[in-house]
């Protein structure tokens, strides 16, 4: 048995296409071409694309303007240098004159540490040796 395939119009557009390729599309509302849908997502991609590019300039400018006059790529290095050694360095909040809240900085794991009996010695999480307290 042969079945025919059957065309409609497309409510948005006015290309017709098969009906069977229609798709429910929930920006529009309503039944659209395939046609329709691809123009949609690019539309909506490129429209990302720009806004992200767009945030990533003025980032750059904003940045660009608080630094000091004489600023240059030595100064920089420096800065990513301290940033990366803040980062690995452990996290240390005082709760009372005993106790302590300790971030391990291997894996990130918050504890209380005992200031006067130094216990407990290592991360309960990962074992890594307790320093810098």
């Amino acid at each position: 048995m042969i079945t025919r395939q059957i065309k409609s119009k497309c409510k948005r557009c006015g290309r017709e296409a098969i009906s069977e390729e229609f798709i429910l599309d929930p920006i529009f509302k309503m039944m659209v071409c395939p046609e329709c849908v691809k123009e949609r997502k690019n539309q909506s991609f490129v429209q990302s694309r720009a806004k992200v590019k767009e945030q990533a300039k003025a980032a750059a400018e904003a940045e660009k303007k608080s630094r000091p006059a004489g600023w240059d790529a030595e100064d920089s290095e420096i800065e990513r240098a301290f940033k990366t050694k803040q980062s690995s360095a452990p996290k240390i909040e005082k709760i009372d004159d005993e106790h302590v809240k300790y971030t391990c900085k291997k894996c990130k794991y918050e504890f209380v540490f005992n200031v006067y009996k130094r216990m407990p010695g290592r991360c309960p999480y990962c074992g890594a040796e307790v320093q810098g307290v």
